[in-house]
């Protein structure tokens, strides 16, 4: 195929639906606003270390989900071990985590794009030849077969003028917020679970990073623990607008309660999600436009209620691509 595709968003649904096409012998070009690839999955550094800012691992429901997992090479099995945030009872976890990050999975995926990062995307529109992308400022950013938007619903909203029933679909899903607080600790907490989860008026978990397989402390018992603080949805909605210092008090706050740690902070980053989790519309699990050549996938427009959403980007990603490789003239 001689296909020139544009794929808006470099998260999981972006980049598997990128690899789909790849490996079919289209040509793609990826944008994504950050300076990185991620999504949901994005990394970022803590003095010396990175950590999973987004979604902490995979839990996959589906059998081919499962599958698709234990083929990446650098995802392993990890059972950690947990503790509710209440005292009461709670369920294993059984997860999946790529190595030495998450975000490399979506690198690793789109190897052979054109990946074009800290570009924002502002217009798409079909023309007689395809359908021109343009930045925010209306600068053209180039012609293309066609082109797939993968971003969370409120940001697709304005990209998908060209197709107003797409339009009206993406601007009916609510997404939840949520604050993450990342920390490097200058001693260890001394505390067995790795995983802590549950009911609590503010904390949604704590996952000590820095413990999964391949990351630092894993191997090597020198390195400084990691750990992700995150809150619940209803917490960060009624601090959606707090100061990201004061934010960052009151999680550090939780976390030395939770686990009794009083040591000192080496480092730390807060992080607001804006578009945390989505609720997915039922639907076929992605739209696409024979008359513009647009179409969208990505966790909003697959049912299910798999962990952050991840599966749920991935099958709608995959029944995406297996629409357009089944058509013939595509």
């Amino acid at each position: 195929m001689d296909n020139h595709i544009a794929v808006i968003g470099a998260g999981l649904a972006g980049a598997t639906f990128a690899r789909r096409m790849l490996d079919q012998g289209c040509k793609v070009t990826v944008f994504d606003k950050s300076r990185g690839t991620g999504g949901r999955l994005a990394s970022c550094r803590v003095d010396d270390q990175s950590a999973d800012l987004g979604a902490p691992w995979f839990e996959p429901e589906s059998a081919a989900f499962r599958e698709w997992l234990a083929q990446q090479p650098a995802v392993s099995h990890w059972q950690p071990h947990c503790e509710s945030l209440s005292g009461g009872q709670i369920t294993a976890l059984d997860t999946y985590v790529h190595a030495p990050r998450q975000s490399a999975l979506t690198r690793s995926l789109l190897a052979g794009a054109e990946l074009i990062t800290q570009t924002r995307v502002g217009y798409i529109w079909p023309e007689t030849e395809g359908v021109i992308v343009r930045d925010e400022h209306g600068q053209p950013l180039g012609h293309f077969d066609s082109v797939v938007v993968t971003t969370p619903a409120p940001q697709a909203v304005p990209l998908l003028e060209a197709v107003p029933r797409f339009t009206q679909r993406a601007a009916e899903v609510y997404p939840s917020a949520s604050w993450v607080l990342v920390v490097k600790l200058a001693s260890p907490t001394e505390v067995k679970p790795d995983v802590y989860y549950g009911e609590h008026d503010c904390l949604l978990r704590l996952v000590r990073d820095s413990a999964k397989p391949g990351r630092g402390s894993a191997d090597n018992s020198d390195t400084a623990e990691t750990w992700v603080i995150e809150a619940r949805d209803s917490w960060t909605q009624q601090h959606l607008e707090t100061a990201p210092e004061q934010v960052a008090d009151l999680l550090l706050s939780a976390f030395r309660e939770t686990t009794g740690y009083t040591g000192e902070i080496s480092a730390q980053r807060v992080h607001r999600w804006l578009y945390a989790r989505q609720q997915p519309l039922s639907e076929t699990g992605h739209l696409w436009s024979e008359e513009t050549n647009i179409g969208v996938c990505g966790d909003w427009l697959h049912d299910g209620d798999s962990q952050g959403g991840l599966e749920r980007a991935w099958h709608s990603a995959n029944a995406l691509a297996q629409r357009l490789l089944n058509t013939t003239d595509f």
